[in-house]
């Protein structure tokens, strides 16, 4: 089955930037990455097919050559008969020169051609998203992944422990240098990108580093004034002072009751007070209330 044009794999005109390119392949990787489609096998094929076209428009010099000739620039066709089984392989280095002569050499089989080295390649970055719950960045936490790693065409797993810091944003990133897919020619190995969800809390959410609740309260508490209870997101119980004619939706503040960020600053917690309207009243109950909305 022929190949699909790489640019199309990517969505992409010719005439495309770098970074375009790059953001691409960003996409499609963590659309199709087996990780994320356990149920679809044919996601693997298109994070394979994703994978070799940014290989390919990536590298400057490959790049130029798929934009002459396609992928005829890096097949091998089976035909005996020494250095001219590569058919038109000297008429690439004849057209591109020397400075050609070694990444074709690493596209036919390396130095045995002609003497053209092996250049070292870098392995490609790792990108995986990580869910975490809100108590858990208050104070950081460990997690171990498996990861899905790449060693030519063979998928292998990884377990990584990730250490998550107190504080980090939802969409946040954890870096681990070296941790990727293993380079190529003696090249170096690709990082492993963490990106961090935050699922949503029940009861609080967060702005910025301050931490937001609601709480109920009943209308007598509100008129007269006292106290309501508060349970933190570390589940600790605290009495917070309502004033006296406290309307509902009034906000309170806790000071250092919030997230602690990754440079230090403390945020509080916000307390919106909800006036609760009483049930199920007696007639002695009722009879007191217009009482008192006579007065």
């Amino acid at each position: 089955m022929s190949k699909r044009d790489y640019y199309e794999v990517l969505g992409l005109a010719k005439n495309a930037s770098e970074k375009e390119i790059k953001k691409a392949y960003k996409r499609l990787a963590m659309k199709y990455h087996p990780d994320k489609n356990p149920d679809n096998p044919a996601a693997a094929d298109q994070f394979k097919e994703v994978k070799a076209a940014y290989e390919i428009l990536s590298d400057k010099e490959k790049k130029a050559a798929y934009d002459q000739f396609g992928h005829r620039a890096f097949e091998r066709p089976d035909m005996g008969g020494g250095r001219q089984q590569y058919g038109g392989f000297n008429d690439f280095e004849d057209i591109f020169g020397g400075a050609f002569g070694d990444m074709f050499g690493r596209a036919r089989g390396g130095s045995q051609f002609g003497g053209f080295g092996q250049r070292p390649r870098r392995g490609q970055d790792v990108i995986f998203n990580m869910d975490v719950d809100l108590e858990e960045i208050v104070h950081g936490c460990s997690k171990v992944v498996e990861l899905p790693i790449y060693e030519g065409n063979v998928q292998t797993t990884k377990k990584l422990n990730i250490k998550v810091p107190a504080g980090i944003e939802n969409g946040g990133k954890i870096r681990l240098a070296g941790k990727g897919e293993p380079g190529a020619n003696g090249g170096q190995p690709g990082d492993v990108l963490i990106q961090v969800n935050i699922r949503p809390h029940l009861r609080f959410t967060r702005e910025g580093n301050n931490l937001v609740c609601a709480v109920k309260t009943d209308f007598v508490t509100a008129a007269l004034g006292g106290q309501v209870e508060v349970v933190t997101i570390d589940g600790k119980r605290v009495n917070l002072k309502v004033p006296a004619e406290t309307q509902t939706g009034g906000k309170f503040r806790m000071k250092g009751q919030g997230i602690t960020d990754r440079h230090g600053q403390v945020g509080d917690l916000l307390i919106q007070v909800n006036i609760e309207t009483p049930r199920n009243l007696s007639e002695q109950q009722k009879a007191l209330l217009k009482e008192f909305a006579a007065l």
